[in-house]
């Protein structure tokens, strides 16, 4: 039975639609929908329309419509009138036909031959089985209005040694923001307030998840992520909102106390978020354990913005289903002032490949790395770096030692370091294939060759420092200025002749 919507176009249409009393955005078509209606399959044309709010009320926009035909209607100006508008998310939606419509705009199947039971989506299930009863909450109603439209909920004690104790955290939901999804962060209240005064500024923009298609690995033990089209170096695979941001200090968080807060503010999610949170990856004999390994297995790293303070951990939803390699294919950065999450293609990637990130840091030896991965994530790492053979897994290692050995001699301004050794600690890291890597060695070798006057050598290796930089870490990039001054006016980077 094929359960999956194809899109067969992609009309754009805007202004109000007198027939549904909706101003609409953007239309997307559905054709072949299989939706369950009196026990029973029935073939159907759906369209989802994008953007769309109910034009007399003024409510705040709804992120999509599904609308669904009885077929025979070739576009949406020719559908007479809806015969079931369903909003996207709340609790008026329809989860089957909303999961139906995520796995194509969101590219959210579990399986392209998964059969469903009735009233029953292959991708919003019944939480029986899930240890979180994601569908068993009831949020808090007691909720405290705050500001740029979040509320306050729950507040206690800081959990944290070492942190002021006097300092109160609270758990802060914004409903309706990241379309639909929702997010919620815990954070100590004034750092938040500090936040937002310097300049937090969250990004509502819709999340563009096509270049890559979630799917079934069952060798990996769950889910993975392939292209959905041919990547270029550079390329976005996607950016998305957290539904949540969490301190990641464990002395604080590791403990009962710590894992119900984290449990209490994912409650605070819509149905449908809560129920993509259950789906990931995580571990745990009560809801509590359960949902905070699924935060601790499947978070970023961030910041809050004008704070370096406090770590946070950023749980994002589709990047989270990406598998592990020493070796990825996929990079991402965190952007501070809007928690974007951004994930780029560090190299060209065919249509189909698995999409990969590194959950550890690339420069350490294969059996630091395992090790790491073993304790933190419970798994074994079988990746193509990882099952080399051992003759060649000891080159490998052998590489990294003299990359660090490198570093650490350019760092501590050895005298005796040559240019050969700055090409060499190059081609090294790009043997290894690992990026920050690559970007270091070409910021050492512009350096290096501007503490010589050899203006050509500075400017070559400073563009493909920028290069890597920019798509490593964005705009926001630390070194941009220091790599964009090796640029442009050499003579004035404090490495200018230094080795006169």
């Amino acid at each position: 039975m094929e359960l999956y919507p194809a899109f067969t176009s992609q009309p754009e249409k805007t202004g109000e639609d007198t027939r549904g009393g909706l101003m609409v955005e953007s239309v997307r078509k559905l054709e072949s929908i299989r939706a369950f209606d009196s026990e029973a399959w029935r073939v159907s044309t759906a369209f989802v329309v994008m953007n769309a709010r109910p034009f007399q009320k003024r409510q705040v926009p709804s992120p999509a419509y599904i609308l669904i035909t009885d077929g025979g209607a070739n576009n949406y100006e020719n559908v007479p009138e809806p015969n079931v508008l369903f909003p996207w998310s709340g609790h008026a939606s329809n989860h089957n036909l909303l999961a139906l419509s995520q796995q194509r705009v969101y590219g959210l199947a579990n399986s392209t031959d998964l059969i469903c039971e009735p009233y029953e989506s292959p991708f919003f299930s019944a939480s029986k089985r899930s240890v979180y009863k994601y569908d068993q909450v009831v949020p808090p109603s007691d909720l405290e209005p705050f500001r740029d439209g979040f509320y306050k909920s729950t507040c206690f004690p800081n959990p944290t040694d070492g942190e002021p104790p006097e300092e109160y955290y609270c758990i802060f939901i914004n409903p309706t923001i990241n379309h639909g999804q929702g997010m919620v962060i815990v954070t100590p209240i004034k750092l938040f307030e500090d936040s937002l005064d310097a300049g937090l500024n969250l990004s509502d923009e819709p999340p563009n998840h096509r270049a890559l298609k979630v799917v079934p690995m069952p060798e990996k033990g769950g889910m993975g992520a392939r292209a959905a089209r041919k990547l270029q170096r550079g390329d976005q695979v996607t950016s998305t909102l957290p539904v949540g941001l969490f301190p990641c200090v464990k002395a604080g968080w590791n403990t009962p106390f710590g894992h119900s807060i984290r449990r209490q503010a994912i409650d605070h999610l819509p149905l449908e978020t809560r129920a993509a949170v259950a789906s990931l990856h995580g571990v745990g004999e009560t809801e509590d354990e359960f949902v905070s390994n699924v935060i601790d297995s499947n978070m970023f790293a961030a910041k809050l913005f004008g704070d370096e303070s406090m770590q946070f951990g950023s749980l994002v939803l589709m990047p989270s289903r990406l598998n592990h390699a020493c070796r990825p294919n996929v990079v991402y950065y965190v952007d501070h002032e809007t928690q974007l999450l951004h994930l780029k293609a560090i190299e060209s990637i065919a249509k189909g490949e698995e999409l990969t990130i590194s959950y550890r840091a690339l420069d350490a030896t294969r059996e630091a790395r395992r090790s790491d991965l073993k304790l933190a994530y419970g798994f074994n790492c079988t990746c193509s770096h990882c099952a080399m053979s051992e003759e060649l897994g000891k080159l490998s290692d052998q590489r990294i030692s003299r990359i660090l050995k490198l570093r650490v001699r350019y760092l501590y301004e050895d005298p005796s370091l040559t240019s050969q050794d700055a090409e060499e600690l190059l081609n090294l890291c790009k043997i290894e294939k690992i990026p920050w890597c690559i970007t270091t060695a070409n910021i050492i070798a512009a350096e290096f060759y501007n503490s010589l006057g050899k203006m050509q050598k500075v400017k070559e290796h400073a563009e493909e420092a920028k290069n890597m930089g920019l798509i490593l870490a964005g705009p926001s990039w630390s070194d941009l200025g220091a790599v964009e001054m090796l640029l442009s006016d050499p003579e004035k980077h404090e490495s200018h002749f230094s080795r006169k």
